[in-house]
């Protein structure tokens, strides 16, 4: 199982509500965007979670054309009647059972839009799906069809995201028949109609297509949900070794008409073409409104102190009664996708379907159609870049951001430096600590006007020691527990914790760190745990979702990194009652105090060097001194680091300040000068710079991996050939042997008595 089927939510199936009536005629039925096409065919026990995955799209400019195809189900007419008064989009089709590419190509042909997407009757739908798609399509004009990866429920679950290449579509079907199609390529393909049910029809469709020199485009995300059961249509079809024959001929005719590859588009796209100017859509469709609706701007969604406090926030504007649209500008995991999927009402991941030149467009489109009240940016580059253009587009939206760390060592001042770059567009920055707005306004010049401080706090009735289960205590019970729980990056300075360990275990025999996380420094931490034989003093146990059991055995939290806002583990740490000894960055001292645990003074420079491993021995010992400190203090330092949350940094607390800010702004709306927004040459020029020069960057970035493929490439062929070499002298030196030793038995008497029988025999 990949790491990705282990983040992926299962169970987090597009049915999360039931069938009900969801549309009303102010929608245009008669000009849909998309026509759904579905092939009905005694599919009664799940044709209601199908509709349920289609009644929550986003995008609701669609039909759906339910063709009957001769279900033998006595209550099929019932069911499917009652599903057309709930939804004024359902058309319903009867004709006697002909298979489902005669059913599809029927529909096709009746339907009103450009664009058909074909799902069988036991199949779901992610809720932006029909978004995507549609969007995807329209930003990719010569592209014939669009797919998406495939998240596998039921009797068996899997991922399926397959990468579209020709060639090995020729030998195996690497695509569902779930895809948009124009329909005019579609209709082409007159033969797909009278295809005998026995042909598989999506493989013989995708062979025609690309015959034709048709490409699809891939979306890389789980939009499409198969359902496996062992009971599905195809199964119960009784194929006689003739009727396969025949069904064969078709796709080996198919293949055999193939005489040139054909190429797809695929997401995330390194090499987009430049960005002449942000444009929108035109397309002016808007949704209703009935609560008040935020967007937040954010990079990914993955493990990290950023993004539980933004999960915190969507958890506190869900119970306000907001919506909530989230769009996300960096390649990402799953790993938070699912806890975000229970508070957003949808997740739009640009890079899985979009060229990066057309994200303006469907930012504005979004802000437009969903009449958005205010914009929330937290990390993202990308967002920080358009603020001024959208700003000039909507200037009575309030645009607010959240600071959650000082980051001179990245991009000399990173996030920050973007923020006040951008700040006469911002009605509010945020920031997590009094000490990141000290530096706003002391090193980095900020003009002191709407900053306000937010501790990003914890959810303390989660991190709460008194109801985690205690399954950890047997196993370390006779040890001195150091928790360090973090990404091993090299800016957490793991190499220090473990030079921090290597004297400590000459204190404490039974002490050991326990290492929650992994990261790119993990190889070097191994080299030096070996090197100095800590292997005993030392357990690394991987990424945990859920850390709190081991809080719950912790002595001693351990932070000792280069850069923090506030460590999102020193909030967790303290709320289960865990002292934390931490080096003195960012607003860390704001939360720490003598009662909970101890500040060690920073001995690295600011301008980072997080590679340098020659640290100060009096660091080392500051870090050794008060953590024994704390191992030796017999004071009820639990009950005081969990009143320290409790009574300052509750996240229910930081998060109710924030919305209510959020609801005041958006009462008064945006109070940006109107002097700022004269410029939209300005705004313009500022986020297609950007957009150019990340082209440019990961266009170099790729061009490098390139290069070191092609000299790993090199190094393995040098190698082969010295290994070749060696073998061959080495097989000349037998030789050599052997043929002193063939001369050596050719002298002997016995060797000229067997030749000359041989010879008297053979004549």
């Amino acid at each position: 199982m990949s790491k990705e089927n282990d983040l992926f939510n299962f169970k987090n199936t597009p049915n999360i509500r039931n069938v009900e009536k969801v549309t009303s005629n102010a929608i245009d039925i008669n000009n849909p965007k998309i026509s759904i096409i579905t092939a009905y065919y005694n599919a009664s026990k799940y044709i209601n979670e199908t509709a349920a995955s289609i009644f929550k799209q986003t995008f609701p400019y669609f039909e759906w054309i339910i063709v009957n195809d001769g279900s033998t189900e006595k209550n099929t007419d019932i069911i499917l009647n009652d599903l057309k008064k709930l939804d004024n989009r359902i058309r319903i089709i009867n004709i006697d059972n002909h298979g489902q590419a005669y059913a599809r190509y029927l529909a096709a042909k009746e339907s009103k839009s450009d664009i058909v997407l074909f799902l069988d009757a036991d199949d779901m739908i992610d809720n932006t799906l029909l978004e995507c798609g549609y969007f995807t399509l329209l930003t990719n004009k010569a592209a014939t069809w669009a797919y998406c990866n495939i998240a596998a429920f039921g009797r068996k679950e899997y991922l399926w995201n397959p990468v579209f290449d020709s060639e090995v579509e020729k030998n195996t079907n690497l695509v569902s028949i779930n895809s948009f199609i124009r329909k005019e390529k579609f209709l082409e393909i007159e033969e797909y109609s009278k295809l005998p049910k026995e042909v598989h029809e999506d493989y013989f469709l995708w062979l025609s297509f690309i015959k034709k020199g048709y490409y699809p485009v891939r979306m890389n995300y789980y939009g499409f949900w198969y359902r496996i059961h062992d009971d599905n249509r195809l199964s119960s079809i009784n194929v006689s070794e003739e009727k396969s024959k025949t069904a064969e001929s078709y796709i080996e005719k198919a293949r055999n008409e193939i005489n040139e590859e054909v190429t797809a588009i695929q997401y995330p796209r390194e090499n987009n073409n430049s960005m002449e100017y942000p444009y929108t859509f035109g397309f002016d469709k808007t949704l209703g409104k009935d609560s008040k609706h935020i967007l937040f701007l954010v990079p990914w969604l993955v493990f990290g102190g950023a993004d539980n406090f933004n999960l915190n926030l969507a958890k506190g504007l869900k119970k306000r009664g907001y919506k909530i649209t989230i769009i996300l500008t960096e390649p990402s995991e799953y790993v938070l996708r699912s806890a975000f999927e229970e508070y957003a009402d949808e997740i739009f991941d640009l890079t899985t379907f979009l060229n990066e030149e057309d994200w303006a467009a469907f930012i504005h489109y979004i802000i437009y159609s969903r009449k958005i009240d205010l914009c929330f940016q937290s990390n993202s580059m990308y967002g920080y870049h358009i603020i001024p253009w959208l700003k000039h587009k909507f200037p009575k939206i309030p645009f607010v951001d959240f600071l959650h760390a000082e980051q001179w060592e990245w991009r000399n001042g990173g996030y920050p430096r973007d923020s006040i770059a951008i700040s006469n567009f911002l009605d509010t920055t945020y920031v997590c600590s009094k000490n990141l707005e000290n530096i706003l306004y002391n090193d980095m010049n900020k003009i002191i006007k709407n900053t306000r401080v937010i501790y990003i706090g914890i959810d303390s009735e989660y991190f709460n020691p008194n109801i985690v289960e205690d399954n950890l205590s047997e196993k370390y019970k006779e040890r001195k527990v150091i928790l360090f729980p973090c990404r091993l990056a090299y800016i957490k300075r793991p190499i220090l914790m473990l030079n921090i360990l290597n004297k400590l275990k000459d204190i404490y025999e039974d002490i050991l760190v326990i290492v929650v996380g992994d990261g790119p420094a993990y190889n070097d931490m191994i080299e030096y745990v070996n090197k100095h034989r800590l292997d005993k003093y030392i357990e690394f146990v991987g990424y945990h979702k859920d850390i709190r059991p081991y809080y719950k055995i912790a002595d001693v939290t351990l932070i000792c990194s280069l850069s923090e806002g506030i460590s999102l583990t020193t909030y967790e740490s303290l709320s289960m009652g865990v002292p934390v000894v931490s080096s003195d960055v960012g607003g860390q001292k704001e939360v720490i105090n003598d009662g909970v645990g101890a500040i060690v003074k920073n001995y690295q420079s600011r301008k980072f060097d997080e590679y340098n491993f020659n640290y100060s021995e009096e660091e080392i010992n500051e870090y050794v001194k008060v953590i024994n400190e704390i191992l030796q203090s017999k004071n009820n330092v639990k009950e005081k680091c969990r009143e320290r949350i409790i009574s300052k940094f509750s996240s229910i607390d930081m998060t109710n300040k924030l919305i209510d800010d959020f609801d005041e702004l958006i009462k008064k709306g945006s109070s940006i000068d109107s002097k700022y927004l004269n410029n939209i040459e300005f705004a313009e020029r500022f986020l297609v710079n950007f957009t150019e020069k990340e082209q440019i960057q990961r266009n170099k970035k790729k061009l490098y991996e390139i290069i070191d493929q092609k000299n790993v490439d090199i190094e393995l062929r040098n190698k082969n050939i010295t290994d070749l070499e060696s073998k061959i002298s080495m097989l000349n030196q037998e030789i050599d042997k052997k043929s002193l030793e063939l001369v050596s038995i050719k002298g002997s008497r016995s060797y000229k008595i067997s030749k000359k029988i041989s010879d008297i025999l053979h004549k």
